[in-house]
């Protein structure tokens, strides 16, 4: 069927674009992909530009209209994030390398303001700026960051993953999509819980009992066996003790 032949072609030729770029992509090494002649791909398409145009502008018509229905009516600003992340990745899936082809080739990301890629690519730009203002305004999301440059560097930061787990972005979408949450809104930094006061926070000083806690606590993460294990606790109690009499005599 027509339709079937028309999905195979988009398919090869994202494949082939993606790999190669548009350049460097003939109407014949699609067709030679597909199994058919040059001159029976024009029968579908009337040229490769209007392939190239097809898969991006389906690919983001699709991408903006799994946004709108991921909307949840009072949801936060962190998870409309959440939930967009989601849904770029299922699109992803779902539209073979036509991100990659948009990131790749100049000419789509410089098209004029009132073309259609123009047009579908904005209205997909303003969905994240959206959730982010609302995060900002309600107090989730820091405002000493610029929102435009978060939101460009979280966008990049989904698609770059799409690029680089191109092969098992279905498999591990969920993985992804909570990996890339976890870092922008939560941060790298160990410190505390997710999402805490604590973490948060910026850290202070290490309090002496605290450290020494946390020496008997690496020491048992070792291995440490039970006669030196003794000794450790006497040590750190030994130098509990030390600390306590210094900060009397620092009280006098």
């Amino acid at each position: 069927m027509a339709s079937t032949r028309r999905e195979e072609i988009l398919f090869h030729a994202a494949k082939l674009f993606s790999e190669r770029g548009v350049a460097g992509t003939t109407v014949r090494d699609i067709a030679d992909e597909v199994g058919i002649l040059s001159g029976s791909l024009y029968h579908y398409f009337g040229s490769k530009d209007a392939i190239v145009f097809e898969i991006v502008i389906a690919f983001v018509g699709d991408l903006n209209e799994r946004y709108e229905a991921a909307l949840i009516p009072g949801e936060s600003g962190r998870e409309r994030l959440d939930h967009m992340v989601a849904v770029s990745f299922e699109a992803a899936a779902d539209h073979p390398f036509a991100t990659e082809i948009y990131q790749n080739e100049s000419a789509l990301s410089s098209q004029p303001e009132d073309s259609p890629i123009s047009t579908a690519v904005r209205r997909a730009h303003n969905y994240w700026a959206e959730a982010i203002a609302r995060g900002v305004d309600a107090g989730e999301f820091r405002i000493d960051i610029d929102q435009q440059h978060f939101h460009r560097m979280l966008r990049e930061s989904v698609w770059s993953t799409v690029r680089f787990n191109r092969a098992s972005l279905e498999r591990d979408a969920e993985r992804l999509r909570h990996d890339l949450i976890a870092v922008f809104l939560d941060g790298f930094a160990a410190g505390g819980p997710a999402g805490s006061a604590s973490a948060k926070a910026a850290p202070g000083p290490v309090r002496p009992a605290e450290m020494s806690e946390r020496v008997v606590a690496a020491s048992v993460a070792r291995g440490t066996d039970a006669s030196e294990f003794d000794d450790l606790r006497r040590d750190v109690r030994e130098l509990k003790e030390a600390i306590r009499e210094l900060r009397l005599q620092q009280g006098n």
